[in-house]
């Protein structure tokens, strides 16, 4: 009776993990659209100093230039933030100075969405 019964309860494991396989395929396209329309991963300063997730993150675009974020949209979500978190981000660039870094420019956050990644895409 207990292998029968065992044997049953994997058969049904075996179908849901098909089923939601399945269910992957399927789903819609999800990068960003709309006004906040280009996706960006949280990269945290190497150091994780105390203030690494305040002054040193950055942003990674999905061409691997590094964006240096701020403005209020930014400060909002600061307190959420965690490495390699997906967002969907609209921003504009603030005017450079000399001394500025060239290679992770600042610019203003005007749209911050988290974006919700299906079917084990973390």
């Amino acid at each position: 009776m207990r292998n029968r019964f065992s044997s049953k309860l994997l058969t049904l494991f075996k179908l849901a993990v098909v089923a939601g396989m399945a269910g992957c395929a399927s789903k819609e396209d999800i990068s960003p659209k709309g006004s906040c329309a280009t996706a960006a991963t949280v990269r945290l300063c190497y150091g994780r100093t105390a203030a690494c997730p305040t002054e040193h993150t950055t942003l990674e675009l999905t061409n691997g230039k590094r964006l240096r974020p701020s403005g209020k949209v930014w400060r909002a979500y600061l307190p959420k933030q965690r490495e390699g978190q997906v967002l969907s981000i609209s921003y504009n660039l603030v005017q450079q100075g000399s001394s500025d870094n060239a290679e992770s420019p600042l610019v203003t956050l005007t749209c911050l969405e988290e974006m919700v990644l299906r079917c084990g895409n973390m």
